[in-house]
């Protein structure tokens, strides 16, 4: 379980990395192609992130707890 969610972790902070990425080539204007590339990997991460908790949960490797309130 534990090693799941440092993956989870991992993955979202590559997310991050990504978007950053994409903002520095934005900002400096080196060329859409770069800019595109870093988003579309973005949400290639963001899916496979996505696809890899729906499974987990479905395995019962994570569980969800309630929240406040």
């Amino acid at each position: 379980m534990a090693a799941s969610k440092v993956f989870v972790v991992l993955v979202f902070v590559l997310i991050l990395a990504s978007l950053g990425s994409a903002l520095f080539s934005l900002v400096k204007g080196k060329g859409t192609d770069k800019t595109f590339k870093a988003l579309r990997i973005r949400v290639g991460l963001s899916v496979g992130l996505f696809v890899v908790l729906f499974g987990l949960f479905a395995a019962g490797v994570l569980q969800p707890h309630g929240g406040p309130g």
